[in-house]
């Protein structure tokens, strides 16, 4: 049997013992009532969120943070959940994505399987399903889920690389993932060499910096940790030496778990698989609709650029691919003036030249309302806004009309360069 091998038995028969074992806890929990009062909620879950869950999903929650908080999963979307376990976050997914969408829950113990199902039966969800299988071969046909999520459960596996490119495989274009897990710097080799550190999320933890890259040499791009949750030297103690998890077996030397404080952390990943080349000429190019405007907030908001976009006092474009918006654009129309704002794609669809259209799509629509002369106001997009015909000018120089808008008035930074783009000008 190989190492790898080993580990993974290891840890399939520890949290089999953990499910048999209601409050004895792996990877975090010290006991069901310690883990709905610290752990759980350290980790982002809110007291109401839980409260509707069954009781069994949240007392066999293993996590390390809440993968499903903040995403932005929508109604229809396909979720799969590595190591889903007793099934808390695939019943948080189930509710976002609704009757017309489905949830995939994937665990190697068939102890966590058969209890996660009882538990969506408890809470009548009847989009979710749970599958029998290992996270570096993932029972999920290729490119069929627009999430991957994960929590506390890839650090545990001996070929993480195998996991990232079953990640990579799953997920449709312009899929995303938001992973919870685990990660550490220059752990204490007593720590390292311990099997029950390895079952118990810590031995087989990577940096974040490997993380990263092993997510993006898988294929995905915009890798960003948007979360950090710190684990000091009583905490760690508390999680790696006091929390017998299911009988210590290796138990972890009080002063080396305490030197690993500072250097243990839980992190939230995100990042998106890109559409490719051949995918440009798919692009679709129409008037936004209110559903619409609420992904473009969502884009602008994670791009960092202001969201107070309405649809009563701005004209808006979206841009989709196979139904999902990937980038939009908008005008403020002050008679013959406009100001031009909100461009934002998505980084999967980045590099389709999909900004340019969207560009030309919304300088067409302000010629047909009678706009003469548009404005905008960046910090970023100066050289290509040059492209499409727009010059620097002054501040001071931009219509009193433009000046009012919201964006001149304190939603962009007093550092933009200010632009105008003559409308009437012949082109080409």
């Amino acid at each position: 049997m190989s190492e790898g091998t080993d580990i993974k038995e290891a840890v399939k028969d520890r949290y089999a013992r953990a499910i048999r074992q209601p409050g004895s806890g792996c990877c975090g929990a010290l006991s069901a009532g310690a883990m709905k009062g610290t752990l759980v909620q350290i980790a982002g879950y809110q007291d109401e969120e839980l409260a509707a869950l069954p009781a069994d999903a949240v007392e066999n929650a293993f996590g390390c943070g809440n993968p499903v908080a903040f995403t932005e999963v929508r109604e229809g979307d396909v979720v799969a959940d590595i190591g889903s376990g007793a099934g808390i976050d695939c019943l948080f997914a189930a509710r976002k994505v609704g009757p017309a969408g489905k949830v995939i829950g994937i665990d190697m113990t068939p102890e966590m399987i058969e209890r996660a199902r009882e538990n969506a039966r408890a809470a009548g969800a009847t989009n979710v399903e749970f599958r029998l299988g290992d996270a570096e071969r993932m029972p999920v046909p290729d490119a069929s889920v627009d999430w991957v999520i994960s929590n506390c459960v890839i650090n545990l596996s001996p070929d993480k690389p195998a996991v990232f490119r079953e990640i990579a495989r799953v997920l449709k274009p312009g899929g995303r993932i938001s992973i919870s897990d685990i990660v550490a710097e220059d752990l204490p080799p007593a720590v390292r060499a311990s099997r029950d550190a390895w079952v118990t999320c810590l031995a087989g933890a990577i940096s974040e910096a490997e993380y990263v890259q092993g997510l993006q040499a898988a294929g995905l791009t915009d890798v960003q940790v948007t979360e950090r949750i710190m684990y000091g030297a009583e905490k760690l103690e508390g999680l790696f030496v006091h929390s017998a998890c299911c009988g210590e077996t290796d138990a972890l030397p009080t002063g080396a778990v305490r030197a690993a404080a500072g250097k243990v952390w839980s992190a939230r990943f995100t990042g998106t698989i890109p559409y490719p080349r051949a995918m440009a000429g798919a692009a679709k190019i129409d008037p936004a609709t209110n559903e619409d405007l609420a992904e473009i907030r969502a884009l602008l908001r994670q791009a960092g650029l202001p969201d107070d976009i309405k649809g009563d006092d701005a004209h808006f474009l979206a841009a989709r691919i196979a139904g999902r918006v990937v980038g939009g654009v908008g005008m403020e129309v002050r008679g013959e003036a406009a100001l031009f704002r909100s461009l934002v794609v998505t980084p999967a669809a980045r590099g389709l030249g999909i900004a340019q259209r969207l560009s030309d799509a919304l300088a067409a629509m302000a010629r047909a309302q009678g706009v003469r002369t548009a404005y905008l106001l960046t910090t970023t997009i100066e050289p290509l806004a040059e492209r499409w015909g727009f010059r620097r000018i002054e501040r001071s120089h931009v219509p009193a009309a433009i000046q009012d808008s919201s964006e001149f008035a304190g939603q962009c930074c007093t550092s933009a360069v200010a632009m105008r783009r003559d409308l009437t000008a012949r082109e080409g």
